[in-house]
């Protein structure tokens, strides 16, 4: 079926939003609150003036809070935006205001693998997180990583963004929009800082 001038003015200008995911953000400020308020109320300074080999654990301990915290604020900081349109991709870091636009003749592969994220207790692994990632070659550039964890409209963007380097290259989708997602996670943010706050009482209770 032939498509109408509209409906082809519409899919040219059709793009693909992958926006940071929410959920990767309140992971990581809820990691970083929590790492500084166990650090605030159980570390005394004179551990750390009187030092002995006896309470070296006191400074693994402390090297462990300030990694956990370091890797949040890498998180938290680093969460990206992906934006797809038929002439190029962007992809920007809106916390750091930084953002990179990538032309197409500049990619020379565009391939997806499993993105696992694996624990481990008494020997044994676990699934924490299993999705996909998608890795962007680029010529002269170093590689471009894109995981589901990230951002959202991953299967979509995904999806358009391996025929990227086909000629005549045209977004596909299953409707002629904008794909914008927007997330609702209320709920799961009031969550994050109600038992971010219960932990704190606690510790505060105990040590105060």
């Amino acid at each position: 079926m032939n498509k109408t001038k509209n409906e082809t003015a519409i899919e040219n200008t059709l793009i693909i939003v992958g926006n940071p995911n929410l959920l990767l953000i309140g992971l990581g400020i809820f990691t970083l609150l929590l790492s500084v308020t166990i650090a605030y109320f159980t570390f005394n300074i004179n551990y750390f003036i009187h030092y002995s080999t006896e309470n070296i654990f006191v400074w693994v301990f402390a090297l462990s809070i300030l990694l956990f915290a370091a890797l949040s604020i890498y998180m938290i900081l680093t969460v990206k935006k992906v934006i797809l349109t038929h002439t190029g991709l962007k992809i920007s870091y809106p916390l750091l205001f930084s953002s990179r636009n990538i032309r197409f003749d500049d990619v020379c592969n565009v391939y997806d693998q499993d993105y696992d994220i694996k624990g481990s207790h008494n020997f044994k692994k676990y699934d924490i997180y299993k999705g996909k990632k998608t890795i962007i070659e680029l010529y002269d550039a170093k590689n471009i990583v894109i995981t589901s964890l990230e951002i959202t409209n991953y299967a979509i963007l995904a999806q358009n963004l391996k025929n990227i380097t086909k000629p005549y290259f045209k977004i596909r989708a299953h409707y002629y929009d904008n794909i914008v997602n927007t997330q609702r996670y209320g709920w799961f943010v009031f969550w994050v800082f109600f038992i971010y706050f219960l932990i704190a009482y606690i510790i505060y209770k105990k040590y105060s």
